[in-house]
C-alpha cells in the first residue's frame, strides 16, 4: 500500500489498471483516480514499446545475409532476451506495481511475437504453424484480456 500511495502521489502508474477493488482499497483522500475502461485496459495490457523493439531486432535478424544459417539460433537468443527483459521492463520504467497485470504483458508479448514469426516459424502443432495458430489467437485474447484480467482479482 506505501509504494501504490508513493506512486499515486508523483503521477507515475498511468500505465497500471485501476480497477473498483484497486480504487476501493486506496486510503481515503486519494480516491480520485477513476477506473480504466475497457479499452483503456486492452492498451494497457499490451506491452506495445517491447513488442516494438523486438520486431525492429527480429526484422534486422530476418533480413541478415551474413549467416543466416544461425539466424534461429540468433532470434531464440533475442527473444530469451527480451521475454527476461519484459517483467522488469514494465516494473522498473513502465512502473506497473501489479504482479498480475505484469504477468499478463508478458503473456500478450509471447503470442505478439509467435503471430509475427520468432524464433518458432518452423514449428507446427496439429498440422498449423505455431505463427498461424498464434494469429488466430492474438486477436482472441487481446478482445478478451481484460475480462480475464478482472476475473483474476481477488474478492
Amino acid at each position: 500500500m506505501l509504494s501504490l500511495t508513493y506512486n499515486l502521489n508523483n503521477n507515475l502508474m498511468s500505465r497500471s489498471i485501476y480497477t473498483k477493488r484497486t480504487i476501493a482499497a486506496l486510503e481515503a483522500g486519494q480516491q480520485t483516480l477513476k477506473e480504466d475502461q475497457y479499452v483503456s485496459q486492452i492498451l494497457k495490457l499490451i506491452p506495445a514499446e517491447i513488442i516494438s523493439a523486438y520486431l525492429a531486432v527480429f526484422t534486422l535478424i530476418k533480413s541478415n545475409n551474413q549467416n543466416p544459417e544461425h539466424n534461429s539460433v540468433l532470434q531464440l537468443i533475442v527473444f530469451g532476451i527480451f521475454l527476461l527483459a519484459t517483467p522488469f521492463y514494465l516494473s522498473k520504467i513502465a512502473k506497473i506495481t501489479s504482479a498480475k497485470q505484469i504477468v499478463f504483458c508478458t503473456i500478450s508479448f509471447i503470442i505478439w511475437v509467435f503471430s509475427i514469426g520468432g524464433p518458432l516459424a518452423g514449428l507446427t502443432v496439429w498440422g498449423y504453424s505455431v505463427q498461424f495458430l498464434c494469429s488466430i489467437l492474438l486477436p482472441i485474447y487481446t478482445i478478451f484480456i481484460p475480462l480475464l484480467y478482472i476475473k483474476t482479482e481477488p474478492k
